[in-house]
């Protein structure tokens, strides 16, 4: 499955609003026969100027870079993507044209960047690369397109591949002496296929979705559905733009306002004044009807906890039908819970959260579980649990912790799971367990990171549909004795619509964890659990809490520490002492490795991040290279 980029959304939207064009920017004519789509800008008087292309005297339209120039083979609108021409070999060489300007430079300020679609093959490189996090190894893709296509560079002594975005950089495809001199790139590569039947060469920009048009004044906008006004994002620049009124939405993929569609009916909408009817009733009712209200808001918090059983009954068919911890679920009944948390006691309390209380437990035959309880009278809790259900019915999965059953007989909606016995990561990272950090090694730490990304993946690309967990964090990550980990607690999860490439919710989460796309426009997608992640990856190599007011000011938040002292080179010094202490070469190195895949997960731009399914893969190749050094 390919990764969904955030630019996504701007297809999507199509499908929300009308195609009534109430005002557009001008767009650019055709450079030959290719359109040029907006927001790209051939000339001075079209399109976006902040997304620049150029259209040359043959027809041809070419994406230039800090240092060079390419040809454009393809553009899709839709996706807000284009694919360049990468640079050729020198004639009877292993060195490609543009590694006199060191390969594709990107300006990181403009609103261009190299997707996660590509895969790089490096030709002609030096021994160096070894250290790096490449796969440089004889099975991969670069040795096979060398032996079937490029005689050439059958001499020179390393070639290695790679794919792009996120986790890679986003901006650069690099050669030089001290590194590579060729290389080619692959759009969406199969490297299953032979070679002959691979892609023509080729390397995926994406563009951002652009902002509302610039104006200067009213005059600039239509006054009919816009307005002009200054920019909140950057108030201090002066910066006005033609914002949509009324229920008008931005459109950036056509550059206009459209009107939001509220109605999917296929056989048409119509007008509805039964609202407007009761609130005229309402208002001449007056206060003896407020008071009926009021009654009967009360009377529905008592049932409230009544229909949450029911509600819960109601589902236990797929309770039952579900796997998890390879048992089957089952419904438990009130007495049986009981008993096996001794009637609720005290002493197996485990934990309380916002919504509930979680016990530990015993079955009659022996076995641990973990009790998770709803407050009674909590709505939130309450809706928490049943979510859980729904959630825990369609997953199976090594890495996730399972569902064993439930309780609709007491009070409040009762889940009951698996127990897992060795505490959380928090726990061992913060030195709350009996070794402390001291029982997470590096090869430990690496297996968690990985045993986490693998569930993560699991719930995104293989849960029908897919589900976005929405709080990953290090105390939802349980460990066993034998240090492998299982992500938790999937009260605030969502199921995604498969239809669409976000979804739109109120931020939810916890500080320090939180996408802060997520939290600025309240757009939840696989990326926002990426974002989370990417600071889990930082606990795991720091040893630190995502947030700690014990650090400066400056630094209280993990992740911007870690980028300050990486911007400053000091990477080294962030490195938990338990692990850099005595460590080798190799370990530092995939130690260092891990640090830059999560500040790729954690890059601000959601779509410059990789996909929890490449993050895994990535993982097991560090691993793999740590434990292939270790022999």
């Amino acid at each position: 499955m390919k990764t969904t980029s955030f630019l996504l959304v701007t297809s999507t939207l199509l499908l929300l609003t009308c195609t009534t064009h109430v005002f557009s920017a001008t767009p650019c004519p055709p450079c030959g026969n290719t359109t040029v789509p907006f927001p790209l800008s051939t000339t001075p008087t079209c399109g976006d100027q902040s997304y620049k292309i150029n259209c040359t005297s043959t027809g041809t339209l070419v994406f230039t870079t800090v240092n060079n120039s390419y040809p454009i083979q393809s553009i899709n609108p839709q996706t807000q993507r284009f694919v360049i021409q990468p640079a050729p070999l020198i004639p009877n060489t292993c060195t490609t044209t543009d590694k006199i300007y060191e390969g594709i430079i990107l300006n990181n300020t403009l609103p261009f960047n190299i997707t996660s679609s590509n895969t790089i093959v490096y030709l002609n490189c030096t021994r160096d690369l070894l250290r790096s996090p490449l796969n440089c190894s004889a099975a991969s893709a670069c040795h096979a397109y060398i032996n079937a296509t490029v005689p050439t560079c059958q001499t020179g002594p390393l070639c290695c591949t790679y794919r792009t975005g996120g986790s890679s950089n986003s901006y650069q495809i690099r050669v030089r002496s001290s590194g590579c001199s060729a290389y080619s790139s692959f759009v969406n590569l199969d490297s299953g296929l032979a070679v002959n039947r691979w892609s023509r060469p080729g390397l995926e920009i994406q563009w951002m979705s652009p902002r509302e048009t610039v104006c200067t004044s009213q005059n600039d906008c239509d006054a009919a559905t816009s307005t002009c006004g200054v920019d909140s994002s950057s108030p201090n620049n002066g910066i006005k733009r033609c914002f949509c009124n009324g229920d008008l939405v931005w459109d950036p993929i056509q550059g206009v306002c459209a009107k939001k569609i509220t109605c999917f009916n296929p056989d048409g909408c119509k007008s509805s004044h039964k609202t407007a009817i009761i609130a005229g009733i309402t208002c001449g009712v007056g206060a003896a009807l407020i008071l009926a209200a009021i009654a009967f808001l009360l009377y529905k918090r008592h049932k409230r906890i009544l229909e949450a059983q029911q509600r819960l009954a109601k589902e236990r068919e797929g309770i039952l039908n579900a796997s998890g911890g390879g048992r089957a679920a089952k419904l438990f009944t009130g007495k049986e819970i009981k008993k096996a948390t001794n009637d609720f006691s005290a002493d197996r309390l485990l934990g309380i959260g916002g919504y509930g209380e979680v016990y530990k437990g015993f079955l009659q035959d022996g076995t641990a579980i973990a009790v998770k309880c709803a407050k009674i009278g909590n709505a939130k809790g309450t809706d928490q649990v049943l979510n859980e259900v729904r959630i825990l019915c369609q997953v199976n999965h090594r890495n996730l912790v399972g569902l064993l059953g439930c309780c609709v007989e007491l009070e409040q909606p009762i889940l009951v799971y698996e127990f897992i016995e060795n505490g959380t990561l928090m726990d061992h990272l913060t030195g709350q367990m009996p070794k402390g950090r001291a029982s997470l090694n590096w090869n430990h730490r690496l297996h968690v990171a990985r045993d986490t990304a693998e569930g993560l993946a699991y719930l995104h690309f293989m849960a029908v549909p897919p589900i976005y967990h929405r709080d990953v964090k290090s105390s939802n990550i349980l460990l066993d004795f034998k240090m492998n980990a299982k992500v938790s607690d999937f009260g605030l999860s969502r199921l995604a619509q498969t239809d669409m490439s976000h979804i739109s919710t109120c931020a939810q989460g916890t500080l320090g964890y939180l996408d802060p796309e997520y939290y600025r426009n309240y757009q939840l997608t696989d990326k926002s659990d990426v974002y989370s992640f990417g600071v889990v990856l930082l606990e795991l190599l720091t040893s630190q809490k995502a947030i700690d007011f014990n650090r400066a000011s400056d630094d209280v938040n993990l992740a911007i520490y870690v980028q300050r002292m990486v911007d400053e080179e000091k990477l080294i010094d962030v490195i938990d002492p338990v692990l850099k202490n005595g460590a080798s070469n190799i370990e530092l190195d995939t130690m260092k490795a891990v640090a830059f895949l999560a500040l790729g997960c954690l890059e601000e731009k959601r779509q410059n991040r990789p996909s929890m399914k490449e993050v895994s893969e990535e993982i097991e190749y560090i691993i793999s290279v740590a434990s292939t050094k270790a022999v």
